[in-house]
C-alpha cells in the first residue's frame, strides 16, 4: 500500500488541482463544437472527454506512478486496474457530458484519491467558471476562484423551512421522496442537476442535501461520479452515507456504490442518522 503523510497529501492536492485545471482548459477548446458518440450503455462521450482523460492520466501517472487509476472512459474500454489493495485514483474527465453537449455549463472535471477503499481527497473543477473545489480531510475544504484566490469553505447556517434537496438527472424521484419522508418527516423541495457538480452546492451549503438514487443500475452509481464529491463534502464537515446510514465503501466488483445521501454541514449536525426501516 502507498502511504503518504499530510504534507505529501497537501503537495499532491495542489498538483492535482493543476491537472484538473489543465484538463478543463482542454475541454473548453471543444466547447464550441465536438464529435459526439454513444457508448454501449447509451450515455454520451465526446472528443472532449477523451482529450481531458488523456491529460489527466498522463499527469497522474507521472505524479504518483505507484497508484493505479480507475477512469471512466478507460474503464468503458475494458481497462480496469487491480485496486484490491484499496489505494487508487478515480477520474471522471468530464462529469456532465450531456450538460457539456447542451452547453448549460453544468459540468466538471472530477478526481479523487481513495485510500483503504475510502475517499481521502477530492477535486472538482468547473471549466466554465474557472472555480476549483477541493478537500483532503475535515476542515480542509477550499474554493479557488478563477483569479487563483483560495478561500476556505465554511459551514453555513441551517436555513429555515422545507428541506432543499438536490438530485441527479434521471433520478428515482418517487423513491427519493419515500426516503425523505421516512427518514426526516419533513417537506422537501427537489431540484435536479447533472452529476458531481451537485456536491459543490452541498459543500457551499446552497442546499441541505443531495440524494443520489438513479433509475438505472438498480440505483447504483459509478465510483468516479461519487468519490470526488464525497471527499469534498466530508472536508466541509458534511456527511455522506448510504440510505441505511452506513458509510460508502469503494470495493465492489462493479465499480459502483449504492444509493446514498450527501448532507451539508448544517444538516449533518442537525440529524442523528438512523437505519431506515422502510427503504424505498
Amino acid at each position: 500500500m502507498v502511504v503518504m503523510d499530510a504534507p505529501e497529501l497537501k503537495k499532491i492536492l495542489h498538483a492535482v488541482e493543476g491537472i484538473a485545471q489543465e484538463a478543463g482548459a482542454e475541454i473548453m477548446k471543444h466547447y464550441a463544437g465536438t464529435a459526439i458518440y454513444t457508448k454501449d450503455d447509451g450515455s454520451l462521450v465526446t472528443d472532449a472527454d477523451h482529450a481531458s482523460e488523456k491529460i489527466i492520466l498522463s499527469r497522474l501517472q507521472k505524479l504518483t506512478p505507484d497508484i493505479p487509476i480507475v477512469s471512466e472512459e478507460r474503464s468503458a474500454a475494458g481497462d480496469v486496474p487491480d485496486v484490491t489493495a484499496g489505494t487508487f485514483w478515480t477520474v471522471d474527465p468530464l462529469d456532465g457530458t450531456q450538460e457539456f453537449v447542451d452547453k448549460t455549463g453544468g459540468f466538471v472535471v472530477a478526481i479523487a484519491l481513495i485510500v483503504d477503499h475510502t475517499p481521502v481527497m477530492g477535486i472538482l473543477y468547473h471549466p466554465v467558471t474557472g472555480v476549483t473545489y477541493s478537500g483532503m480531510g475535515p476542515g480542509t475544504a477550499t474554493k479557488v476562484d478563477a483569479a487563483g484566490t483560495r478561500m476556505p469553505i465554511t459551514a453555513g447556517a441551517a436555513p429555515s423551512g422545507d428541506l432543499h434537496v438536490l438530485v441527479k438527472n434521471n433520478a428515482d424521484i418517487k423513491g427519493i421522496r419515500g426516503y425523505l419522508t421516512h427518514q426526516f418527516n419533513k417537506a422537501a423541495s427537489i431540484d435536479e442537476m447533472g452529476g458531481a457538480i451537485l456536491a459543490s452546492q452541498i459543500a457551499d451549503s446552497s442546499a441541505d442535501m443531495a440524494v443520489v438514487f438513479p433509475l438505472r443500475r438498480n440505483g447504483r452509481t459509478k465510483w468516479w461520479d461519487v468519490a470526488p464529491g464525497q471527499a469534498l463534502v466530508e472536508a466541509t464537515g458534511g456527511r455522506v452515507e448510504d440510505l441505511d446510514g452506513k458509510p460508502l465503501v469503494y470495493d465492489a466488483n462493479d465499480l459502483q456504490v449504492p444509493p446514498h445521501v450527501m448532507m451539508a454541514p448544517h444538516q449533518a449536525r442537525a440529524v442523528v442518522s438512523k437505519p431506515s426501516q422502510n427503504r424505498p
